[in-house]
């Protein structure tokens, strides 16, 4: 053991006495790096190296600033860290080094860094969408599914951001499935994934990702992101409002900070995360003790939000229990520390606008102004939910009413019929019995369409009005903290339904005969012509090729609806950009034989099982079930297509496509 030891100390001798012998090159850097015995001896070499980086190229400095920053920040040293990342970074820009994966990396990490310092802090989501479009231009497969994970989550707090994000992920799902990515890009997929279904008000999915993600990290032994997703656990636990299962991983987190010491500020979050569970109770006097206990421990941690939002709450917490004076002092303090950030806590605006005022009735009339608004705030959300829900019922209404107007049609088509045999010979009578037969056939079988229609609409709509529901439930509770965000939530789920509502409604005018097409002839070739950069840059931008085969008459004039054409050709290439693998091939053919019209639209794989090349011109029916609404539209758009193309005279098929996918055939009569 003597002699062990004494090689150990020769060892990191030579990495912290000799300088001048890894100064040499920088592999002989590296192979001298890889000596130390730990993260700490890793450190202290890599800043003697600090003053050999001369010897090294731009590209090699670059890497340097990278291993310097992941052990500044395997320390928890974030500042540091960031520091170093900056540096790597500025040596790609200031010497014009190409676009790598080191960059890529250099982004990604001071994204993470800076994001752990500042949560609100806008330079972590620049270098990730920087870090998405370089991954993008060297393409590399699994740096795109990592750069996804991460930009995604910042995506969520813009308009829209949610189904950005619900696009973004469905491309990093496909990825992993169809490359073999290293576990660790796996675990950050997952990771982000219960992210987004956290703000998509989705908890329980949340919570089960973020379990998933927990135990691979776990495995992994990969610490720091085992000290996220604990925190993450108790976030998604609140949120569910099982204040048990949170008080579980708030253990879990406090044993977390006896085993891993370094992590100094996971004593701050534990006391702060507490409180507020402390406060969900209405146990404000618990919730004093914890944030007491929690400003002891904010010179151990560098997160400058949760270091504010522990003053503000402790503030907003003596003035609840009666303690102005100490609420005036915490008050004060924060102002001191943060001079120039915005309050986090909303009451602290109203505690910081009575500071001059003490007496007590003005005091309860400020959070009578809180419990107003909160008040509001449920009504607005009560009649958000009670107009969403008009909106499903006067449309489903509509449904009713326009089968119950071929019903009539049927019945009084009947009567007539009957009314005419009766006046006629035996021979019709006969006649009549049969088409009365026929026609209760035909009814019956409409009815179970019908049905099945209501069914399938009412299933297709329980997923946005389940996630309006939970919505609903957590601003009631006043679990949110970003109202905006959940208002915008709620906001992109009513659209949803919308959107659904109206391809139905286009498909009940064609059933009943009430749809108008704008006929007028038209030059195919010159239109074509028209549509092709248009057409094209919307499928390019989606990681697929666009090709045109026309033959077809010069001059060629044609009597359609022109915009209704273009909508078929839009809904078949959107349905190819959403199921064709990517990168990927989708061709328009079009010709012309025996005064018809032959149309065509093709991908590569994967394809579509015979059994179902008929079913797809279903209303609602999906090759995959298990696509989500977000992911595979309303179901609707083949349907659409067909009955458009039946209106103008024409057929619709699909077959096998020669590029490996589907191919939809379209005729029209010239």
């Amino acid at each position: 053991m003597n002699i062990l030891l004494l090689i150990k100390i020769i060892l990191c001798s030579v990495l912290f006495v000799s300088s001048a012998s890894f100064g040499q090159s920088f592999i002989e850097f590296k192979n001298q790096l890889k000596l130390a015995s730990n993260n700490l001896d890793e450190l202290s070499f890599l800043q003697e190296a600090e003053t050999q980086l001369k010897h090294f190229s731009y590209s090699e400095q670059s890497l340097y600033w990278f291993l310097r920053g992941e052990n500044h920040e395997e320390q928890r040293q974030l500042n540091d860290a960031v520091i170093a990342f900056t540096k790597g970074i500025e040596l790609h820009k200031e010497h014009k080094l190409p676009a790598s994966e080191l960059l890529v990396k250099l982004l990604i990490e001071r994204s993470i860094a800076a994001g752990s310092i500042d949560y609100y802090n806008a330079t972590p989501c620049e270098d990730r969408e920087r870090a998405l479009l370089i991954s993008r231009e060297i393409a590399q497969p699994s740096l795109i599914a990592k750069s996804i994970a991460y930009y995604a989550k910042c995506l969520q707090n813009k308009e829209q951001g949610i189904s950005k994000s619900l696009k973004l992920f469905d491309e990093a799902f496909d990825i992993a499935k169809n490359q073999k990515l290293e576990p660790i890009i796996k675990q950050i997929i997952y990771n982000q994934a219960a992210s987004l279904s956290f703000r998509a008000l989705i908890y329980d999915k949340a919570y089960e990702y973020n379990a998933l993600a927990h135990q691979s990290f776990a495995a992994t032994n990969d610490m720091n992101s085992v000290y996220a997703s604990i925190i993450n656990a108790i976030h998604y636990s609140t949120a569910l409002v099982d204040l048990d299962l949170a008080k579980q991983h708030l253990v879990e987190l406090k044993e977390f900070s006896k085993e891993q010491p370094k992590y100094i500020g996971a004593m701050l979050k534990f006391y702060y995360l507490s409180a507020k569970v402390a406060q969900l109770e209405e146990d404000w006097p618990q919730s004093i003790i914890f944030l007491e206990a929690g400003l002891k421990e904010t010179t151990n941690s560098q997160n400058i939000s949760y270091i504010q939002a522990t003053y503000e709450l402790l503030s907003i917490a003596y003035f609840r229990v009666g303690k102005i004076e100490q609420s005036y002092q915490i008050l004060k303090k924060v102002e001191q520390l943060f001079p120039n950030k915005k309050p986090i806590k909303k009451e602290v605006l109203l505690i910081s606008g009575l500071m001059n005022n003490k007496p007590t009735n003005i005091t309860k009339s400020a959070f009578k102004l809180i419990d107003k608004e909160r008040q509001s705030k449920n009504n607005f959300v009560k009649q958000s939910t009670i107009q969403a829900a008009q909106i499903f019922d006067n449309n489903l209404k509509q449904l009713d009413n326009i089968i119950l107007e071929q019903k009539l049609a049927i019945v009084l088509g009947t009567t007539l019929f009957i009314v005419v045999f009766l006046l006629g010979f035996s021979y019709l009578q006969i006649q009549r019995k049969k088409l009365v037969i026929k026609e209760n056939h035909f009814m019956d079988e409409l009815l179970t369409k019908k049905n099945k229609l209501l069914a399938d609409v009412s299933h297709e709509l329980s997923t946005p009005l389940t996630v309006l529901k939970l919505q609903v439930e957590s601003l009631k509770d006043d679990l949110e903290e970003d109202v905006q965000a959940s208002y915008d939530a709620l906001d992109n789920k009513i659209i949803d339904i919308q959107h659904l509502i109206d391809d139905i409604h286009q498909l009940a005018q064609s059933d009943v005969g009430a749809l108008q097409l704008n006929v007028e002839p038209f030059e195919l070739n010159s239109t074509l012509d028209l549509w092709e950069c248009e057409l094209k840059q919307f499928v390019n931008k989606n990681k697929l090729t666009f090709e045109i085969d026309k033959n077809i008459p010069s001059n060629l004039v044609v009597n359609y609806d022109k915009d209704r054409i273009k909508q078929v050709f839009i809904n078949l290439l959107s349905n190819s950009i959403k199921y064709t693998d990517k990168p990927g091939q989708v061709k328009l053919s079009s010709r012309v034989k025996d005064n018809t019209l032959y149309l065509s639209i093709e991908d590569s794989a994967p394809a579509v099982l015979d059994k179902d090349l008929v079913s797809i011109f279903e209303r609602l029916y999906r090759v995959e079930s298990s696509r989500s609404r977000e992911t595979g539209g309303s179901g609707l758009g083949l349907a659409i297509c067909k009955s458009l193309i039946k209106e103008h005279g024409g057929t619709i098929f699909a077959e096998q496509s020669n590029l490996g996918g589907l191919k939809v055939v379209i005729t029209l009569p010239v």
